[in-house]
């Protein structure tokens, strides 16, 4: 079997195709998303399809086939009709594209889509390689904060499949993801030490360096991403919380300090998650977790 799985975010598609077993297939693409914000307009689609044309060529040429499309998206999904619902800022005109009835139609295979921190979740279920955790929230900090929560190893989808969009939630007078992003880190930073441009890897450099500015703006953003774990805490009670997203390439230096605020601010020990971990499957979780739903969802 091969499976076309694809990670459409923000800035980025990356795609690859896979066997069953969640095996590369050595075949891996990775281009910027056609996005103007300018014009407020995408061609995701359009690339999209020009992309499961070149593969099904490509495996023709070696006498195998294209068995389906796995898709893994920014946006709300309805998971049900393969459709974005509903698109923030990021992806401008996104809102209705119809991924599985076009490319169904088109190509005669079969085509899943799911929300992207859903697929990060999955992905991260069912090849991280954990302990059994049936009842877990990853987030996933990046641009913004995205959350998915799995309950008895099921998602958690939500009347209109927007259950964990956490990056909406009020923390400390904000909206979490401006105050407990990547981007959010960077803007700090910036204010704080005058610079013109930074990312995340010239924070962590400056950091690893002693640069008090750069720890200070570290602490801040942990102290944030730990006010809002705090309410989803005490919300979802969930034994193990997964963190991925670029920034946690450097877990062993958040992930500390998360669980020192939560351990000093929590009500109890006795609410304290049984584990805080960084993800392990770094950029690949999300279009395994799509395949992943593909393969259990036919």
């Amino acid at each position: 079997m091969h499976i076309l799985a694809v990670d459409i975010g923000g800035t980025t598609i990356k795609a690859d195709i896979y066997n069953e077993l969640g095996q590369s297939q050595g075949m891996k693409v990775e281009y910027k998303t056609p996005v103007d914000l300018k014009k407020g307009s995408n061609k995701i689609l359009d690339s999209i399809i020009h992309m499961i044309d070149e593969k099904m060529e490509h495996l023709k040429q070696s006498g195998r086939k294209l068995d389906g499309v796995a898709i893994s998206s920014a946006g709300v999904i309805d998971s049900e009709k393969g459709k974005v619902i509903y698109s923030g800022y990021t992806i401008p005109q996104y809102a209705k594209t119809n991924f599985t009835e076009t490319i169904e139609k088109k190509f005669d295979i079969p085509c899943k889509v799911l929300n992207d921190v859903n697929a990060a979740a999955c992905g991260e279920f069912a090849f991280g390689n954990y302990e059994p955790m049936g009842n877990f929230v990853c987030l996933t900090i990046g641009t913004g904060v995205g959350g998915a929560i799995l309950v008895n190893g099921e998602l958690v989808m939500g009347h209109q499949f927007s259950a964990g969009e956490v990056g909406y939630l009020p923390v400390n007078g904000h909206r979490f993801q401006d105050i407990a992003s990547t981007t959010a880190l960077c803007s700090y930073y910036k204010k704080i030490s005058g610079t013109k441009e930074a990312n995340g890897r010239d924070i962590f450099k400056a950091y690893d360096q002693g640069d008090h500015l750069a720890k200070k703006a570290i602490e801040w953003l942990t102290k944030n991403l730990a006010d809002g774990l705090l309410a989803i805490v005490y919300l979802l009670n969930p034994r193990y919380i997964v963190l991925g997203g670029g920034i946690m390439e450097r877990g062993e230096v958040l992930i500390p300090l998360i669980e020192e605020y939560l351990e000093q601010n929590l009500e109890s020990p006795f609410f304290m998650p049984e584990k805080i971990c960084q993800a392990k499957l770094g950029n690949s979780a999300g279009r395994l977790g799509a395949l992943h739903y593909f393969l259990h969802h036919q």
